[in-house]
């Protein structure tokens, strides 16, 4: 294969409940794509990984050298899952007008669909990052686009920041 170029790799059953492909994103590096179309308010795949604590994801991500594209999926208040040898689900990017929502049923994550999802079409969801790890940028390029991938500070918050200061 010649040099830089990416290898197209298919996500299918039983990893996935429907057939999805990881090629380049216009989004983000590498995303995953529907093969087939994907009806509304089903499962489409699980985030797959292993499951660590938060401190050893801590302890990863800076034995990693701080990587700016992170794998980690947070399962509950002790579990993380560290996607990095995952089953592709780890390449579902980020969007401020997504098509799949995640669930997270006691130990697990599944990503399911908001709506129909046509042949072709790039899975997103929105990450919703902590506004405490600071501005995450956002290229998802929706024309709602909120400009960061950090959730959107609740009524409750902003309440909150204006009491203190």
């Amino acid at each position: 294969m010649p040099k830089g170029r990416l290898r197209s790799h298919r996500i299918d059953p039983p990893v996935s409940r429907f057939r999805l492909q990881i090629r380049r994103s216009r989004i983000h590096g590498r995303g995953v794509f529907a093969r087939e179309a994907i009806p509304a308010r089903k499962i489409v795949i699980e985030y797959a990984g292993e499951k660590i604590t938060h401190q050893e994801a801590e302890r990863r991500f800076v034995a990693r050298g701080r990587p700016k594209r992170i794998l980690y999926a947070r399962l509950d208040r002790r579990w993380i899952i560290d996607g990095l040898n995952g089953n592709g689900s780890q390449y579902i990017n980020h969007s401020c007008e997504p098509n799949m929502y995640h669930w997270r049923p006691r130990g697990h994550i599944f990503f399911c669909s908001l709506r129909r999802i046509l042949p072709g079409e790039e899975l997103t969801f929105d990450y919703r990052v902590n506004p405490e790890a600071g501005p995450m940028p956002c290229r998802c390029g929706a024309v709602k686009c909120r400009g960061h991938m950090n959730r959107p500070a609740r009524k409750n918050d902003l309440a909150r920041a204006a009491r203190l200061s």
